[in-house]
């Protein structure tokens, strides 16, 4: 069963106000604050209701009007106070003395995350941290996670290459059953990733399973500052092979040092370009849109939609092609996410490139972070993306052009709950296939290598290598991609 997603940094980021119009009447609104305000005073044991001044009732009316004007598909009023006072009268339960303030946010919060996977509150420590993630360096262990519906436990959405994580061995799918000596079952999700945080320098250890009946393994883990380097490159021969990491404030201008230093290498002789996106989580919009650019002409690649049409947006891409044609691949996978498949879904749809792999995530929607009072704030989804062919990416992800399954994906892939959909939502048309056989028949009929252990892991077996990307660099070095799908 698929599984719904709530990723610490799987979203599209888009930093600003939105706009919109209420769907509702200033007197349901009204209303609504008016119980919120009886509840808070029955919740916290006292006659009188927080007063109209109250800063903490005025946080409160100021980020659920935010809802109603901004959100993609606000819920009515009294719904939002509802999800409020459950989780206040959740967190006086757990904190019997806990202040207003708390109470306060712990309502926010409640609200937020009934609304859609990747809504929420940011506190003053997460709301510092989603601004370091979007800037590339914060202090951590560089694991980005998820609940695990089935399990109760905390799966591994991809750790963030270099980082703590990475180097310890953790992959896609891992499942952490207990933090130091915490068991996660029970946890939520917020505190299990505050017990991961700590100051730099400091040890975790974690137990994980490689799946919910494997055995269970320690691995410790030393917090550090995680410096995001969102690209890195090498040459496969006379093929550039970039890996993207993330989509952050320096992605496209790394993008672009990468291939000038490959094409400095060769002679500018390059054959084609693989560039990978697997367990790419997503990032910034516009950073989304300046690499999908930097290989399409001036071309559609994404439209972005709210409530409001008027606050509708296309972009479109400006004349010049990095590779000048060459040919290119993408590397996805189900952990390929948010800004990923703006740049796969663009590139697919206009015939620049070929995808191998597996399906991407299904993450079609854009997240504005905004500023409150002092050092906090919220992100709040504000509208969903389509691809030039008008395909919606919520759910339905975007399909390879040839699937091949790594072998270090521990069999399964992530997606959203298709409830989460939009029903009368239309698929995309399924994009042409081909076969191994077809684009790398050499790769093909050759036995799978093993795949070494990582430090400190269980010994994984014998398993393939990374064959998605041995498939990709044959197929650009023989031309066989250009001869089938009709470029030079």
């Amino acid at each position: 069963m698929a599984k719904l997603m709530v990723a610490l940094l799987l979203l599209m980021v888009a930093m600003g106000p939105a706009c919109a119009v209420a769907p509702y009447s200033r007197a349901d609104t009204f209303t609504a604050l008016e119980r919120y305000r009886a509840e808070f005073a029955k919740v916290k044991g006292v006659d009188a209701p927080p007063s109209l001044s109250d800063r903490n009732y005025i946080l409160f009316s100021d980020v659920m009007r935010r809802v109603l004007v901004e959100h993609v598909k606000p819920a009515p009023p009294q719904t939002l106070v509802d999800k409020a006072i459950a989780g206040i009268q959740k967190k006086k339960t757990e904190q019997p003395g806990a202040s207003d303030r708390v109470l306060t946010e712990a309502g926010l919060d409640a609200m937020l995350t009934s609304l859609d996977p990747y809504s929420s509150f940011l506190d003053s420590e997460h709301f510092r941290y989603m601004r370091e993630q979007t800037q590339g360096e914060f202090g951590g262990l560089g694991i980005e996670v998820t609940m695990d519906d089935d399990s109760g436990l905390i799966r591994v959405v991809s750790p963030i290459d270099g980082s703590p994580a990475s180097r310890a061995g953790l992959r896609t799918g891992d499942l952490i059953d207990r933090i130091d000596e915490t068991q996660v079952k029970g946890l939520n999700l917020r505190d299990a990733v505050a017990r991961m945080r700590g100051p730099v320098g400091t040890s975790v250890a974690l137990t994980l399973r490689r799946n919910p009946a494997g055995t269970p393994f320690r691995v410790s883990l030393t917090r550090a500052i995680v410096k995001i380097q969102p690209v890195r490159y090498r040459l496969e021969g006379d093929v550039a092979y970039i890996r993207i990491a993330t989509f952050n404030q320096q992605t496209a201008h790394a993008l672009d040092d990468a291939v000038q230093d490959m094409r400095r290498q060769t002679g500018n002789r390059l054959a084609g370009a693989v560039i990978d996106l697997r367990n790419n989580p997503g990032g910034l919009l516009d950073q989304a849109v300046s690499v999908a650019d930097r290989f399409l002409e001036g071309v559609d690649i994404v439209s972005v939609r709210g409530r409001d049409p008027d606050e509708n947006r296309r972009y479109t891409g400006t004349p010049g092609d990095l590779m000048s044609g060459l040919p290119v691949v993408l590397l996805v996978n189900s952990g390929s996410a948010s800004a990923s498949e703006i740049v796969a879904g663009a590139l697919q749809d206009h015939g620049r490139a070929l995808l191998f792999g597996t399906r991407t995530y299904g993450k079609g929607s854009v997240q504005t972070i905004s500023s409150l009072t002092g050092d906090i704030g919220i992100r709040l989804t504000t509208a969903r993306y389509f691809r030039p062919s008008e395909g919606l990416v919520d759910c339905f992800g975007v399909s390879p052009n040839l699937e091949i399954k790594a072998a270090d994906s521990n069999g399964e892939e992530t997606h959203p709950d298709p409830a989460s959909c939009d029903p009368h939502a239309v698929a995309p048309p399924a994009p042409r296939v081909w076969r191994m056989e077809e684009l790398c028949p050499a790769v093909a009929a050759a036995p799978p290598a093993p795949a070494p252990a990582a430090p400190g892991m269980p010994a994984p077996g014998t398993a393939e290598a990374d064959r998605p990307l041995e498939c990709a660099v044959a197929a650009i070095r023989t031309r066989l991609m250009g001869t089938l799908i009709g470029r030079p």
